[in-house]
């Protein structure tokens, strides 16, 4: 196994690094000597030819530091204050410390609503495709500084999970204060194993990880976001890597075989449009279907009609990706409604049999 890790992690071509904020940021704000050692390890993966993309937290933590806040504050505006005063802080550091490598860093700020518009989706790939024929590393991170639920991607965690998928990389690298993924908590437990290799994120792999567990005084996410973003990409045929960022380099993970944890992706890999069904975007809201229509979707490869649908949840509009659920609740499909939520709700009242969603739009889980 070890020689098919080496291996993996060596031909890993397109590569995305996110840094989390933990290692990132501290007390005293930007770990500047954190961010040279960075950029020092990127030279030498583009030297090797890999294309390096960043996802970077950081940027609240950074402002809490500029502006004196002990810990993160609870107000969304508080936060996004923090987020406008770190981000300038933050990019100027990349900038110099990249500078000095002689690499060039472009900053780019997403919300939820950059992955729901299928063009716009289109465009960002354009966009991070033409950097790199630049030369320009892409520096990503959520706007946070306008954030709100409505149009928010999650954590970083997620963001990192969703830029590999759009950017069809082949191997996600997360970086935490963890040496990997372990069998049990190794901070509550001296016996905990570390995982070297993980075929699959199974229901057991994910409840190595609570839901809920908090990152730090700076962070969002933290293990159980971490697996859910290597589900994501792992299920499309990316490969992922989990290691201690404050002590493994991103070279030194493909390159030097270091220690830490490689999540398997599928074999066959999804097509860029059903990527974006399944993972990428966040839906608007929500259908219920009885008994039959699932069974119609998993097993005739059936569109979904309004006689099927028990229920409509959420406001959303034509065309906008919603999520499809039995009716216990559990999550069975993807895809996207051929009517607004108003317009759908009439049209199930009425026992309309237009589609609700054709199956070239829908995405089975």
């Amino acid at each position: 196994m070890s020689d098919l890790r080496k291996n993996l992690l060596a031909e890993a071509k397109r590569i995305v690094i996110k840094i989390g904020s933990k290692v990132l940021v501290g007390n005293k704000g930007v770990n500047l000597a954190f961010i040279k050692k960075l950029a020092e390890s990127v030279a030498i993966l583009q030297s090797a030819g890999k294309e390096i993309a960043i996802v970077s937290s950081g940027a609240v933590g950074t402002g809490m530091a500029r502006l004196g806040y002990p810990k993160k504050p609870e107000n969304i505006a508080d936060k996004q204050v923090c987020a406008a005063v770190g981000q300038i802080d933050l990019m100027h550091d990349y900038r110099d410390a990249f500078e000095k490598e002689n690499m060039r860093v472009g900053q780019i700020l997403l919300s939820a609503d950059d992955f729901r518009d299928r063009n716009r989706y289109k465009n960002l790939q354009n966009t991070m495709n033409s950097m790199l024929k630049h030369k320009v590393i892409p520096v990503i991170n959520e706007n946070d500084s306008i954030a709100v639920a409505e149009i928010k991607v999650g954590d970083n965690d997620k963001l990192s999970s969703d830029v590999a998928l759009f950017w069809n990389a082949d191997l996600l690298l997360l970086f935490t204060d963890e040496d990997g993924l372990f069998d049990s908590n190794p901070k509550t437990n001296s016996n905990a194993r570390l995982l070297n290799l993980v075929p699959e994120v199974t229901n057991e792999i994910l409840s190595f990880a609570k839901p809920g567990d908090a990152g730090s005084a700076v962070g969002t996410g933290g293990m159980h976001s971490k697996l859910e973003a290597v589900k994501a990409v792992t299920r499309s045929g990316c490969n992922a890597f989990l290691a201690n960022g404050t002590k493994v380099l991103p070279h030194e993970a493909l390159l030097e075989n270091a220690v830490g944890t490689l999540f398997l992706g599928n074999v066959k890999k999804l097509a860029s449009r059903k990527k974006w069904l399944s993972f990428v975007s966040t839906p608007k809201g929500s259908i219920t279907i009885d008994d039959g229509g699932v069974n119609a979707i998993r097993n005739k490869n059936a569109s979904i009609l309004p006689v099927g649908i028990t229920g409509v949840s959420g406001k959303f509009n034509e065309k906008d990706l919603i999520d499809v659920k039995d009716l216990k609740g559990n999550k069975v499909a993807r895809g996207i409604s051929r009517f607004d939520s108003e317009s759908l709700r009439k049209v199930v009242k009425a026992k309309n049999q237009k589609e609700a969603i054709h199956k070239n739009d829908l995405v089975v889980f």
